[in-house]
């Protein structure tokens, strides 16, 4: 089963969960590196950035019909 495997590149789930988990660190890490770059230059140059604000929500209720 493991030449199978090997033949066509089969992976488990448990291989998978893993690469996956370690694209997203990778990810991350390149997200917070570019926000800070950009967060750098602004301050440089004194340009205002948007404050991020939380995403609200908005909730349907069924029982206001």
């Amino acid at each position: 089963m493991e030449g199978v495997k090997a033949m066509f590149g089969f992976k488990s789930t448990k291989e998978q969960l893993l690469e996956e988990r370690r694209k997203n660190a990778q990810l991350q890490a390149a997200l917070e590196k570019t926000s800070a770059d950009v967060e750098y230059i602004a301050m440089m140059t004194d340009v205002e950035l948007e404050e991020d604000e939380p995403m609200e929500t908005e909730v349907e209720n069924d029982d206001a019909q």
